[in-house]
């Protein structure tokens, strides 16, 4: 059976989309990215409908984050407590998300962009402890954009091309891709920048705080 055969049942399309989706947070092999790309393509070409192929990509999205979250908030912290060396990461995620505070938010939701990011998002919130109904929210939010940027990302490439459905997909996925790589290496470079920053403040404010030498300590410093 082919894809155009299997979409005459639109329900049984969302919900497969949905699934995959879901599992795809927690295996990221699985092609959760290219069904939702290929559901705005179908939906170009009347085979789907666009809105409810959001809906459907964006609850799917929504289950896989808060089963790797729930899953990392109980599993993870005591696994990582075992060892010096999770001991570690445990304590500098916690320190991270402490640091970031509210924006937070806007880590978990540009992260969902990148490759991988949606379950190294997901799964850090949990070991950081993150309140599960804030990250519910967070992560609607984050499955609503994505779930749109997707959806219509293949409604677009298979609106101005008139290329077979399956290429039409593989142009999507690519620029999914390409977008993808380039929102991971500027959100790489800012947080390295960020960090160059914090460095240099810190190591200026110990500068500031270092007490002068005394009145003797110079004269013996001069003799």
């Amino acid at each position: 059976m082919d894809l155009v055969s299997f979409v005459a049942v639109p329900a049984l399309a969302y919900l497969v989309m949905a699934a995959l989706v879901a599992v795809d947070a927690v295996i990221p092999a699985v092609p959760g990215e290219v069904a939702v790309i290929s559901s705005g393509a179908l939906a170009a070409a009347g085979h789907l409908n666009i809105v409810w192929a959001i809906v459907a990509a964006t609850l799917g999205a929504l289950a896989g984050d808060l089963t790797v979250h729930g899953l990392s908030r109980r599993a993870l912290p005591g696994a990582l407590e075992r060892f010096r060396l999770g001991r570690r990461l445990k304590g500098k995620i916690t320190e991270a998300h402490e640091r970031m505070g509210s924006t937070s938010a806007a880590a978990i939701i540009a992260t969902r962009f990148i490759p991988l990011g949606r379950t190294a998002a997901a799964a850090a919130a949990g070991v950081a402890g993150m309140r599960s109904r804030r990250f519910a929210v967070i992560a609607f939010a984050a499955g609503l954009l994505w779930s749109s940027w997707a959806v219509g990302l293949g409604y677009v490439t298979g609106s101005v091309t008139d290329a077979p459905l399956w290429l039409q997909v593989a142009i999507g996925v690519a620029v999914g891709v390409l977008v993808g790589v380039w929102a991971g290496a500027t959100h790489t470079i800012i947080r390295t920048r960020r960090r160059m920053t914090e460095r240099a403040r810190a190591a200026e404010s110990s500068d500031r705080e270092e007490p002068a030498p005394s009145r003797s300590a110079r004269a013996r410093l001069a003799a």
